[in-house]
């Protein structure tokens, strides 16, 4: 029997494309001596498959918009599937590097089309409250995989435990296959305009409050464990703040996904809740640089967690509003040209803190955040503005 709804599909999707985002991390040390690579080369490898996201990312989108919502998840699945086999079996450097760009490639297609199924799955009325549900399982998908790499790779083979992971990759396109072709939205009566998006100024807003996001979420997540070390944490002590990290992350999108469909159901009012959460992040991360004391830094860290959750969720909400026949591309190439700043700013906390402290290094995510405050501010007083038809 076809499903009537693609719940399961996005869920899957989104739960395989946060698997993909740490699998390649959680294994890249076995890769490493599998093949008699160098340190420097696994790094060289993380950064290929995040490098071919970006690209990706507008292509799918592209996809999407001209052809088929359905055939992207689909296509996106297999071809994840396909890249997780081929790290199993690479035996040479260039197999290993083509698998490593065919993964970036997938998990594209997925994380596309994933994100736009999110308003037909849970609340088609409600894109800011559709968006922060559905990125619950992106988060999920990105922390319980490491765990389950793990647990397989003590258990089976190497190519056995990818094996299974690969099988997993594949649920999207089975519940996909599964699911009646109308389940995924209403028939187009008119082919995507890349160059609508482009005209369009809140197509450059958010892209620039997206910019400022991204290095934050990058930079907290990687030298979160640093800081705590740095400050005398022990490491089960570190990792239960880190847990509490994130699971005040996921909680905040949940609540923010009840407060976006009940009473913050305008555009206007989320873009405001934006820069609530964002000037709230700014002081959390304030509070985590002139931390003195273990449960200060610790507090500090897990109210960064629960302001900073919900911004990314209601900003495509607020980009899909915007842009119903575009959703697909629009998300594309914010994701394309707001992921510049992931190249370069992490890299810069990373030499600072190298040169100071990893609690000093924390100023500049801090800066980062009243800079995405003022990106909002700036983008509230354009949400009235007549949407392109």
């Amino acid at each position: 029997m076809l499903f009537q709804n693609v719940t399961a599909s996005t869920i899957s999707g989104a739960f395989v494309v946060g698997m993909v985002l740490v699998l390649l991390e959680s294994i890249r040390h076995l890769l490493v001596k599998r093949l008699n690579l160098n340190e420097a080369q696994g790094e060289w490898l993380l950064a290929a498959m995040h490098v071919t996201l970006i690209p990706m990312m507008l292509l799918s989108g592209l996809l999407i918009d001209k052809f088929d919502l359905k055939a992207v998840l689909m296509l996106g699945s297999l071809v994840t599937a396909v890249a997780v086999v081929g790290l199993a079996v690479s035996e040479t450097r260039l197999h290993l590097l083509c698998s490593v760009l065919i993964l970036g490639a997938g998990g594209a297609c997925l994380s596309t089309s994933s994100s736009v199924l999110m308003l037909y799955a849970f609340y088609p009325d409600h894109a800011g409250a559709s968006q922060n549900l559905g990125n619950v399982f992106f988060a999920l998908g990105a922390l319980v995989s490491p765990t389950i790499a793990q647990r397989l790779l003590e258990r089976l083979t190497f190519r056995r435990a990818l094996s299974l992971l690969a099988a997993v990759c594949l649920l999207p396109a089975l519940f996909a296959l599964l699911t009646t072709h109308e389940a995924f939205g209403p028939p187009r009566d008119r082919a995507a305009d890349l160059g609508i998006i482009f005209r369009h100024p809140m197509f450059w807003l958010v892209t620039i409050v997206f910019l400022f996001y991204g290095p934050i979420e990058a930079t907290v997540g990687t030298w979160a464990e640093r800081y705590l070390n740095n400050l005398g944490f022990e490491p089960r002590r570190g990792n239960q703040v880190i847990a509490g990290f994130w699971l005040a992350f996921l909680a905040a999108r949940l609540l923010a996904a009840f407060l976006e469909r009940s009473w913050l159901t305008s555009d206007t009012a989320q873009g405001w809740f934006i820069i609530v959460l964002a000037l709230g992040s700014a002081v959390a991360l304030g509070n985590v640089v002139g931390a003195r004391k273990g449960p200060s830094a610790a507090l500090g860290l897990i109210l960064v967690g629960a302001f900073f959750g919900p911004i990314f969720p209601t900003l495509v909400g607020i980009l899909f509003d915007y842009f119903k026949y575009e959703r697909g591309t629009a998300f594309g190439a914010m994701f394309a040209l707001g992921s510049v700043g992931n190249l370069f700013l992490p890299p810069l906390v990373g030499w600072y803190a190298r040169r100071s402290t990893p609690q000093r290094a924390m100023r500049i995510p801090m800066i980062l955040a009243m800079a995405l405050a003022l990106a909002a501010f700036v983008m509230v007083p354009y949400v009235p503005i007549v949407k392109p038809d």
